[in-house]
């Protein structure tokens, strides 16, 4: 046993000794570490376009050389080698997704890897911005497309993309004398977004939002055609119900449950050849108010003929199609027009300022006499019942009730607090601010144009505003609190002009185009 012991001290010795003598018989190669960080500030995602070069300069941190020539740089997007350049300029020319960007940094001497990845998004061109339907002088429908972009170093601005539809497909027109444009998404995003345009001759199309070809004619989505004599007026889409307004005044629509479990969730099924049947057979539908934001379960129109609105439940439950019963007995006309019956009051205009899960808020303008008055109020729908309720009801007369007329043309903010309008060629807005148990309301003159305004509308957010005049020259105004309060808001608050030399046409509608369904809150851009 002693003999053992020190046979293995012994062995144990010569074994510690070679080792030592091993490690300085190896050259063993210095670690130079390399930080690699491509994210972008504030964000894990880098937003790119469809058939536009991005370019992407990686932040290095060099442990002890910055001399670049010892590296090695290999960009990966998934799986795919697109570039060896240090700094990444790249276009990609395949499809509209979110794929995974790799740097992959390897020192030469040592053959060490460094990497860092983020998320690269590709979208269309023509995703997120406003969407200008136009009519020319020879009567051909057009298309006006202004990008709305966020450099991290830069404010906000739009970038123009004029005469868009002709410009890409010269050889196919949509066909002439337009009146109305919609958007339609789903529900999981994947499919995008759609657009419907109503023209007098050429049909009434659909175009893909991401590259505006052609999809279908919406005569083609009835079954045997349109009902006779009936010509599509409005369109509204909703969650799992789509509805559409005729020339006759009736409703017509399409049920498309279960929407949101399908890859595209466009052309499901077909309308419906007979009206919708409401509570009182001679309503007539002129007027439609479309709420964005699919998840607030409901769609507001106007019944011409019985002076109210009508509400329809197009979320996904029992309900879903169906006439919903506006829960109002407001009998006090001075102090909150009842929504089922406006009375000795007509109303003017409407629109859907801001949107949630199951509810909506919508602002108006009403007129008796010579008077005319502001109203708003949130309408929100029971789970699985056509009870709609009413809360947040307020009405006050407008202070500019001598300076509007019934041809006035108007716009809400989002945030509840302007309202901008345009009576002729002037452009003013009003704010209200809440003191207490008033609305104390500030009016005020922003610009005098020399045409009449016909549209205002304005962005996701309302911070910008679309000015379009009748003359087919069209602005975007900054609207922000430092541009109101300047000493001269239009000069301050100008950021984009129309060219004089390109022409633009009769501007028959401007919408604020989404791009898909997350985007349709408004509450947030996508970067």
């Amino acid at each position: 046993m002693k003999i053992a012991t020190i046979f293995l001290g012994i062995l144990f010795l010569w074994l510690l000794n070679g080792c030592y003598e091993d490690k300085g018989n190896y050259n063993y190669a210095d670690v130079r570490e390399v930080k690699v960080d491509i994210k972008p500030e504030n964000s894990y995602t880098i937003f790119a376009y469809l058939g536009e070069e991005v370019e992407v300069e990686p932040k290095l941190t060099f442990e002890y050389s910055t001399d670049t020539l010892d590296y090695e740089y290999t960009w990966k997007l998934d799986t795919t080698t697109i570039s060896h350049d240090r700094v990444l300029k790249y276009t990609h020319q395949g499809v509209c997704k979110s794929f995974t960007l790799y740097l992959y940094v390897t020192d030469i001497r040592s053959g060490q890897v460094y990497f860092n990845s983020t998320a690269l998004q590709v979208d269309s061109p023509y995703k997120y911005g406003y969407l200008i339907l136009a009519e020319k002088r020879d009567g051909s429908t057009d298309l006006h497309y202004l990008r709305l972009e966020k450099p991290n170093d830069k404010p906000y601005y739009y970038t123009p993309f004029l005469n868009l539809y002709s410009s890409l497909f010269a050889n196919d027109p949509l066909g002439k004398r337009p009146y109305f444009i919609a958007e339609n998404y789903t529900i999981d995003n994947r499919g995008g977004d759609e657009l419907l345009i109503f023209q007098q001759e050429g049909g009434c199309i659909s175009l893909d939002g991401r590259l505006f070809n052609k999809v279908v004619s919406l005569d083609e989505e009835f079954y045997g055609g349109y009902p006779a004599g009936v010509t599509p007026q409005y369109m509204v889409f909703g969650n799992v119900v789509d509805l559409m307004v005729g020339n006759d005044g009736n409703v017509y629509t399409r049920y498309i449950h279960p929407q949101s479990t399908q890859g595209n969730g466009f052309h499901l099924t077909r309308f419906l050849n007979l009206p919708f049947d409401f509570d009182k057979k001679n309503t007539y539908i002129d007027q439609v108010f479309q709420v964005p934001y699919f998840w607030s379960g409901l769609q507001l129109m106007h019944d011409k003929t019985n002076n109210r609105f009508v509400a329809f439940a197009t979320n996904t439950d029992a309900a879903a199609g169906k006439q919903g019963v506006i829960d109002d007995n407001s009998s006090d006309y001075e102090k909150f027009i009842n929504l089922n019956n406006f009375g000795e009051f007509s109303l003017v205009w409407a629109t859907c300022e801001a949107t949630a899960y199951g509810s909506a808020t919508f602002r108006c303008i009403f007129k008796k006499d010579c008077e005319y008055y502001v109203q708003k109020f949130t309408l929100a729908k029971d789970y699985n019942s056509t009870t709609v309720r009413v809360s947040n009801q307020s009405k006050w007369k407008f202070d500019a009730s001598d300076i509007v007329s019934e041809q006035t043309v108007y716009a809400m903010l989002g945030n509840g607090n302007f309202m901008y309008f345009a009576e002729g060629k002037s452009l003013y807005y009003c704010e209200f601010r809440n003191e207490g148990n008033r609305i104390r309301q500030i009016v005020k003159k922003i610009h005098d144009f020399d045409h009449n305004v016909t549209h205002l509308r304005p962005d996701y957010n309302g911070d910008r505003l679309l000015i379009a005049l009748e003359s087919g020259k069209f602005y975007i105004f900054y609207t922000v609190n430092e541009v109101l309060g300047s000493e001269n808001p239009w000069t301050t608050g100008k950021m984009y002009e129309s060219p004089d030399d390109i022409e633009i046409g009769e501007i028959k509608q401007v919408i604020f185009k989404y791009g898909n369904f997350s985007n349709a809150g408004g509450s947030g851009a996508p970067w």
